[in-house]
């Protein structure tokens, strides 16, 4: 057979082993970006899997008003989360809200009458 088609026997071998390695190193190739698809599809599910939940708050202030809300007017007054990067009020008026440094005497005295309405009622 190998005298028809004019090769030698030992030139046939040699593009056969040539073939087996070119094969082998495509099969090498594919099968380890595969494993490395897969371990990074993995490293990916299970990071996700358990997620550290961060605590944010809802409501922070960064800006506060410099103007007194009249009792009258606030419908709700409440601290912030003690997860914010700085302490404030978040005041609610019939129409928006407002935050308000702690620090200010105006809001002092609204938050202790509340507490002491709130103190009568229970």
């Amino acid at each position: 057979m190998w005298c028809r088609l004019g090769l030698s026997q030992t030139s046939a071998e040699a593009r056969y082993q040539s073939l087996k390695i070119s094969f082998t190193s495509e099969t090498m190739r594919a099968s380890s970006l595969c494993l490395l698809f897969g371990l990074v599809l993995m490293m990916t599910w299970t990071s996700e899997a358990e997620p550290q939940a961060a605590v944010i708050p809802e409501k922070c202030c960064f800006n506060f008003i410099d103007f007194a809300i009249p009792s009258a007017k606030i419908k709700s007054a409440e601290k912030t989360d003690s997860h914010c990067p700085v302490p404030g009020i978040v005041v609610t008026t019939p129409r928006t809200e407002f935050c308000v440094d702690p620090a200010e005497d105006w809001i002092k005295t609204y938050m202790e009458k509340r507490a002491d309405q709130e103190n009568k009622k229970n």
